[in-house]
Order: C-alpha cells, then structure tokens, then sequence
C-alpha cells in the first residue's frame, strides 16, 4: 500500500485509510512495547517494580505532551500551508520545529537532573518505589532529546502526506526496544542485570532509532518538501504563536492527562503499592486501544486542516463522519475486551492474586462509556484541525478536570477505591454530550456562512 495520498483529491475513504493506518499501526506498536516494558518489569516481585514506572509513566507523560501538542501545532500550520500551496512557508515552520526540539531538550535534562528528588516526590512516589523510580526517570531524562525529535519530526513529514516514514520509524523504535528489553532486564548474553535501568536504556536506544529514520528521511533522502534550509533560516515569532495556538491547547490536554494520574498516585497510595499497580496496567492494556484511535487521529487532522484551507467542506464532513465510525468500533473492541476478560489481561503481568483482583475491578468500572469516547475525541480534535485549539482545549478540560478531578475526591468518601475508578464514566458521559453538542453548532456555522478569510494562514 502506497502510504501517501493527495489531501485533496483521493478518495475519502481511502485517503484516511493510506493516513491513519500507518500512524495506527506504529502507535499500536507503541503501546505493545509499553507493554512489553511492564510484562518484563512484571516479573520483578510482586508488582513493586511495575509501581514504580506507573509512577514514571506521568512524568513521561509531560515530555510527551510537549512533543506531541508541539507536532500538533506543526501539523496543522504545515498541511495548511501545504493546501494553500505556501511551500516556503511550510518549510519555514519545519525549521522552528526543529529548534523547538533543542530548547525543549535542553530544559528537561537541566531541569529534570536538579531536581529529581522533588518531581518524583510531586508525582507521588513512596519511600519503597523511590530507589527504582529514581533509576529509571533518571535515563529517561538523560536522553529527552531522541523521544523530542523522534516525534516532532514524524509531525512534520505526516504533515505533507507522508505517513509511511513517520510509521517506518515508530516501528524500529519498538521493535528496537521490545527485543532489547529482556537482555538489559535481566542480564543476558554479554549484557549485565540492570533491572528497571534496562528498561530505561532500552526504551532510549529504541527512540535513537526510530528518529534516525525521520533524520534521514528530511535531511538526506531528496523525498520531503520540508527540508530544512539552515543556512537561510529566518526566526518568525509569529510562527511559533501559530504553532502554540494550536499545539498549545493539545499540550495542556496531555498535561492534563498527566495531573490526572499523579492525582490518581496520590489517591491510590494509601490502598498500596498494588492499587498503583493495577492502574498502571489498566493504562498499559488501554492504550492498546487508544493508541490506534490516536493514530486515525493524526491521519485526520492533515486531511481536515488540507481540505479547510481549500474550502471544501464535502471533504471535510466525509472525513469526519468516516473517522467518528472508525472511532466508535475501535472503542467498541476495547470495552468487549475489559468487560469479559479482565483477569486474563491483568494476569499477563503478573499472578499476584490481590493485583489480579483490584486490576479487575479497575478495568470494568472504568470503561462503561468507552465506545463513545472514541468518536467525542474525533469531533474534538476536529477543532485542532482548522486552527480552533482552545476550543479542544476546554472540551478536554471539561472531561479532565472539571468534572474528573472533582469526582475523584468526592466518589472515593462514599465507595472507597470503587469509586476513584468510578469517576471515569460518570465525568464520560457529561463531556461526551456537551462535546456533541459544540461540534454539531460549529459545523452548522459552516455551512451557513462558510469558511472565514484566515482558513489557509
């Protein structure tokens, strides 16, 4: 399959299929070497280790959220810019991206190094997690700059419709890091035992892979409209407000995902180390499926940002609907999945039989409303597409934090642990209706007064 299309002509159909397929493959594949990190790490005692990285996982999260909301705003300006036929420009923005990528790597290292023993103590890391915890965020901080690199670029390129280099190199990276995972664990071969700093290392070598496939292709191959020119690169500050004012939104939603769980780590604490375990596997497992919906999603949005700075809408509502119906099978899949098999999938991790149990409950209590997240994300991430990020922003907030964060200290005093699981839904379903409601009233405006004058800047 021939994983680059024109944004504006191919057909609908398939043209989200040859964008998001690579995009969801490679972050399928993401998610199974996270997973493969915690069935290795797993097998480390009785969960003490898995705890641990769940403690990581939100710091993680946070450098995440920078690159991605980064490649979010990269994405947009770039495929808008592209569809209004504005090379030089896109070019233009792919160079911020890169020096975005520095600074940011600069500031996690110094940052990160200095004061370790206070983020993982804000992140709620307990006196028996401490010495693994610090072991692996440690690496991780250390080489900021592969997984900074590795995914702003894979922005950029997808950007032009290319999703095949951006798939290519999310692939060796986990494949890189799944086959090395065992051998720097546990010490075999010519390799020491290094425990959860293998995991670490092999998470960082993996990463250095897969950004040398994106280094290649835009600097070396002779294929991508983006190559940078260095030599003649003009500082614009008006490019990184265009960048921010769609990427910034996406950062704060993914940072919001991060507060979540370090409010969850310090809820769950007083249960023990195996209630933070068992959340950290049901995060594992779900992102098995959110990681595909992520990857139609960045499919979506070059094909809506491209056929919005064209005026089309026909275009844009076809994509749309298709990917909403993507969406709500993915989601439907996964609720199947927790519903009627989660011992199975918490037992893959590890055979404690009070984890099995608390994981259990977790992943049924949770996921209720999942089918219809799903295609609530696509219509909010429609909003990211034509440049209107604030408006994703406080849709995902509203889900996040206003109604999430408040259920999670009120549900806890009435049910217990039940509850802090049953907070999910319950914010779901409010946020899954007002988003509905929000992208419906915009779509509308469309139509009755068409596209405004700034759609291809």
């Amino acid at each position: 399959m021939r994983f680059k299309g024109n944004l504006g002509e191919d057909s609908i159909g398939r043209l989200l299929i040859t964008m998001s397929l690579p995009a969801m493959i490679g972050m399928t594949i993401q998610a199974l070497y996270n997973i493969v990190d915690t069935f290795w790490v797993g097998k480390i005692g009785t969960g003490e280790a898995i705890a641990a990285l769940t403690i990581c996982f939100p710091i993680q999260m946070v450098m995440i959220a920078i690159a991605s909301g980064t490649g979010i705003g990269l994405t947009s300006i770039i495929s808008r810019r592209l569809g209004a036929k504005k090379v030089n420009d896109a070019v233009n923005a792919a160079e911020h991206g890169l020096l975005i990528v520095f600074i940011y790597a600069i500031i996690t290292v110094v940052v990160g190094l200095l004061y370790i023993e206070q983020i993982l103590a804000i992140f709620g890391v307990t006196p028996e997690l401490y010495p693994m915890s610090y072991d692996y965020i440690n690496i991780i901080f250390l080489g900021s700059i592969l997984k900074y690199f590795a995914m702003m670029s894979g922005s950029m390129i997808q950007a032009e419709g290319n999703a095949g280099i951006p798939m290519r190199s999310m692939v060796t990276g986990a494949i890189t890091n799944m086959v090395l995972d065992p051998f720097f664990i546990f010490g075999i071969a010519p390799f020491p035992a290094l425990g959860v700093k293998g995991a670490a290392i092999a998470t960082l070598i993996g990463q250095a892979a897969g950004a040398g496939i994106n280094l290649h292709y835009l600097f070396f191959s002779h294929q991508s409209q983006l190559t940078p020119r260095l030599k003649s690169f003009k500082f614009n500050l008006f490019i990184f407000k265009e960048i921010y004012k769609v990427g910034f939104p996406s950062m704060i939603m993914q940072l919001v995902g991060s507060l979540i769980l370090l409010v969850l780590n310090h809820s769950l604490a007083p249960y023990g180390y195996r209630a933070i375990a068992a959340m950290g596997i049901y995060f594992r497992v779900q992102s098995l499926i959110f990681m595909p919906l992520f990857g139609l999603n960045q499919g979506l949005i070059p094909i809506v940002g491209f056929n919005y700075g064209a005026r089309n809408l026909s275009r844009m509502k076809s994509a749309i609907k298709k990917a909403r119906l993507g969406a709500f099978i993915l989601m439907s899949i996964g609720f199947i999945g927790f519903q009627l098999f989660p011992a199975q999938l918490v037992s893959i991790f590890n055979q404690d039989p009070e984890l099995i149990e608390l994981g259990v409950i977790a992943m049924r209590n949770i996921t209720w409303l999942l089918p219809l997240v799903g295609p609530s994300i696509i219509m909010s991430s429609t909003f990211q597409a034509v440049g209107k990020g604030f408006t994703a922003m406080w849709l995902s907030l509203l889900r996040q934090v206003i109604l999430l964060l408040p259920l999670l200290f009120i549900l806890p005093r009435f049910w217990g642990i039940k509850g802090i699981w049953l907070a999910f839904p319950f914010s779901d379903f409010i946020s899954i209706t007002i988003t509905a409601l929000v992208f419906m009233r915009y779509m509308k405006h469309l139509e009755k007064h068409g596209f405004p004058e700034t759609a291809a800047s």
